[in-house]
């Protein structure tokens, strides 16, 4: 088992101690996040265990299917499973004083600012296939390792950046957040065309970069239509705050 692997299994026995911890308490945790989170940590583990790591170190196509669950679906699930806001409810009231008073250094909020999360979302993307990176990839597993670590964090600051329910002050406005979505989506889009259509990576077969290029262009938009959908929806309620109360109270 991979160290990133055996993470997600540590982290998801934690999750579910949290959401066992709050009950016990007599609190309410939602259940559709608890599915979320398993969902998207035991995808992660069974990505980077045989018999799927074993075909992405041979084949490019199974790369990709690696990097779409590690680097874009799942950080969907583990973000919107919310466990900051899930550890801040077990631990006393000064630890949430103190993360907000972290968020606040001017460090992290460069880092999380979604310009800067899209940059070394979408940009490690790039780099990776583009220049000379994915051939140092395939020759040193230590590299491999950390561009695991790299994609599924990048994934998840993109997520929460763009809009993660976990608490995060000094947010930019919606519309900002909605304009960085919508260019990294292009980019995300461009990346996998002039894969396609210039055989990149040219280490590997050009039949299996063709393949794996339209399963990113195609499956990679899913991710972040969701993250569309959620922004959209936010926009309406703050917009249409009457209408959509009356929507959702006629909801039975």
């Amino acid at each position: 088992m991979t160290a990133l692997a055996g993470l997600m299994a540590a982290a998801l026995a934690l999750y579910g101690l949290g959401v066992w911890r709050l009950r016990r308490s007599g609190r309410a945790w939602p259940l559709w996040r608890l599915a979320a989170f398993a969902l998207a940590a035991l995808a992660v583990v069974v990505a980077l265990l045989p018999p799927i790591a074993h075909w992405a170190h041979h084949d490019f196509r199974g790369h990709m299917m690696v990097h779409l669950v590690v680097a874009m679906m799942a950080p969907i699930g583990l973000v919107f499973a919310a466990p900051v806001t899930l550890a801040l409810k077990n631990v006393p009231a000064i630890w949430g004083r103190r993360w907000v008073t972290l968020l606040n250094t001017r460090p992290l909020r460069f880092l999380s600012h979604p310009i800067t999360a899209a940059v070394l979302n979408v940009g490690g993307l790039y780099a990776l296939y583009l220049t000379d990176l994915y051939g140092v990839m395939l020759t040193s597993p230590a590299f491999a390792v950390w561009l695991h670590w790299h994609f599924l964090l990048a994934g998840c600051l993109f997520t929460w950046a763009i809009a993660g329910p976990d608490p995060a002050p000094r947010r930019p406005s919606l519309h900002l957040r909605l304009g960085v979505l919508l260019v990294s989506m292009v980019a995300h889009g461009v990346l996998a065309k002039w894969m396609y259509r210039f055989h990149l990576p040219r280490e590997e077969h050009w039949l299996a970069v063709q393949q794996g290029a339209e399963w990113m262009f195609y499956l990679g938009e899913l991710p972040e239509a969701f993250l569309a959908f959620v922004l959209l929806r936010q926009w309406s309620r703050w917009h249409f705050p009457t209408s959509m109360a009356q929507t959702e109270s006629r909801t039975p």
